[in-house]
C-alpha cells in the first residue's frame, strides 16, 4: 500500500497535531467505509478517510503529497497548487474567525444584560437594607415604649399599695 493510501492512528495524529488518543476517539467515530486493518492486524485510515479528518479538523495535509503523485513535477506547479491548498485553508479560517467572532459578541451582550441585572439587584438589596433598618428602629422603639409603660405600671401599683385602700365610692365621692 502506498504511503497516502493509509495511516495509522498514530501517524494521523501526527500529521493533524493531536493526541493519540484524541485522534483514536476521531477515527472511532467515522464511518467504516474509511476504516480497515492492515497486514499487521493495525486500524488504518484510507485516503477518503483521511480527506473526511482533513474536513473534520479544518486542516490540509494530504495536499502535497497527492500533488506530487500527480503531477511528475516542475515546481511552478507545485506552487500554483500550494497556494489554492492556502487559499483554500485562509478561507476556512476566515470562516471560523467569524463563527469565533459572531460567538464572543453572543457572550458579550449576555455578560452585559448579566451586568443590568446585578444593578437592578443591587439597588433591591440596598432598598431592602433600608427597610429593614426602618423596621429594626420601630422594633427598638416599640420595646422601649412597653418597658416605659410597665416601669410606669409599676409605679402606680407601688403608688397605690402607700396609700389607704379606699372603696369606690369613698374614691368616687372622694371621701377620706
Amino acid at each position: 500500500m502506498d504511503d497516502m493510501e493509509t495511516k495509522t492512528v498514530s501517524e494521523l495524529a501526527e500529521l493533524f497535531g493531536v493526541t493519540r488518543q484524541a485522534m483514536n476517539k476521531r477515527v472511532k467515530s467515522l464511518d467504516p467505509k474509511f476504516v480497515e486493518k492492515n497486514e499487521k492486524n493495525v486500524t488504518v485510515v484510507t485516503k477518503e478517510g483521511i480527506h473526511e479528518l482533513e474536513g473534520l479538523y479544518g486542516k490540509v495535509v494530504t495536499a502535497q503529497a497527492e500533488m506530487l503523485e500527480k503531477q511528475g513535477s516542475p515546481s511552478a506547479d507545485l506552487a500554483l497548487q500550494s497556494d489554492d491548498a492556502a487559499s483554500a485553508a485562509y478561507e476556512m479560517i476566515s470562516a471560523l474567525m467569524k463563527d469565533k467572532n459572531a460567538e464572543i459578541e453572543r457572550l458579550n451582550s449576555q455578560l452585559v444584560a448579566k451586568d443590568q441585572q446585578l444593578t437592578v439587584k443591587d439597588s433591591q438589596i440596598a432598598e431592602k437594607d433600608a427597610q429593614i433598618k426602618k423596621q429594626q428602629e420601630l422594633m427598638e422603639k416599640a420595646l422601649t415604649d412597653q418597658n416605659q409603660f410597665f416601669t410606669d405600671l409599676q409605679e402606680q401599683i407601688q403608688n397605690a399599695g402607700n396609700v389607704e385602700s379606699k372603696g369606690f365610692f369613698g374614691r368616687l365621692f372622694k371621701k377620706k
